[in-house]
């Protein structure tokens, strides 16, 4: 038996892939699914990123995309596209060099995808192929399809063994632990840091198809056809979004979490995994958009003694 500590997304999707191939598992969640760094209506996919290496990566995780709404039998990746704006060089050379699909976009191409924005920025770049994600279906497809216990994990042994808050002990043949800000606490220093992040959600002019958006000042994207937009930031500054967004007005917030690591790229992106024992700890940021992937690829970690070269992304 695996058991995997974390009902997010990266333990979700690794406990479907396992399913897949016949391997039994149990995923421990003390909370509920998708509900510290996976929580949300609605998140970015996109190819675009700063390293080659993770717009190869994304476009595997959208063919997996692909895939789950197959067996899903539900839509889950929006068309809407992506749109990076300001400084693009870094990621304009990091498409090209991973063949990616990518259009230069002038002011008014900007605004012509997303009309309810004030663009402040001279360049950007359209990613065809990104798009806003139902995380709630994702969520709920995932969670009829794998076993979870609600319980917390306390303690995690280098042989396999959890002991629960409870006092009951799980033996497993590998312990996967992806439990966001937990992981550390069961596993051990990996050199990440977590800190309180809001997305606020507001309405005014539609935001059904309008095109996902990172800036410098923050992000953004609609959520699915429900017509409202969502603004994160690290700073929340309502002058900010005033100032871009003129005819929105605010009408609710997510409060999560956001990562900081050195090993992380300047966007925020990227991933470590770690072993010790039969344990493995996976942890890292915006990981929602490889979802399908990281699954296959944690599959393969826990059930093989080599870990697999694309979960050294760092």
């Amino acid at each position: 038996m695996i058991l995997i500590v974390g009902a997010g997304i990266c333990g979700l999707a690794t406990a479907y892939e396992l399913a897949r191939r016949g391997v039994p598992s149990v995923v421990v969640e003390r909370g509920e699914p998708f509900a510290e760094q996976s929580t949300g209506l609605a998140r970015i996919f996109r190819i675009a990123h700063r390293r080659p290496q993770l717009c190869r990566l994304a476009q595997r995780a959208r063919s997996g995309w692909l895939r789950w709404e197959s067996e899903f039998a539900s839509s889950l990746l929006g068309s809407e596209g992506f749109i990076a704006a300001g400084a693009v060089d870094t990621v304009a050379s990091a498409m090209a060099e991973a063949e990616a699909a990518f259009t230069p976009l002038a002011p008014r191409q900007i605004t012509a995808r997303i009309p309810f924005l004030q663009t402040p920025w001279e360049t950007g770049i359209f990613d065809p192929l990104g798009g806003s994600l139902r995380i709630r279906r994702a969520r709920n497809a995932l969670a009829e399809r794998v076993e979870i216990r609600r319980d917390e994990v306390l303690a995690v042994a280098d042989d396999g063994s959890a002991t629960l808050a409870d006092g009951t002990v799980l033996h497993a043949e590998r312990v996967l632990i992806c439990a966001g800000v937990q992981t550390q606490d069961l596993f051990g220093p990996l050199g990440i840091e977590f800190f309180p992040h809001t997305r606020f959600t507001y309405e005014g002019g539609s935001a059904t198809g309008a095109a996902c958006l990172s800036a410098p000042e923050g992000y953004g994207l609609p959520i699915g056809s429900t017509g409202r937009w969502a603004f994160g930031q690290d700073d929340p500054d309502p002058a900010v979004v005033r100032q871009l967004f003129p005819s929105l007005t605010p009408v609710g917030r997510v409060d999560c979490v956001t990562a900081r690591a050195a090993w992380l790229d300047d966007g925020g992106d990227g991933w470590i995994l770690a072993r010790r024992g039969r344990v493995l700890a996976f942890v890292g940021a915006n990981l929602m958009k490889f979802g399908p992937l990281l699954g296959e690829l944690l599959a393969q970690a826990v059930l093989g003694e080599e870990l697999p070269d694309d979960l050294a992304v760092t």
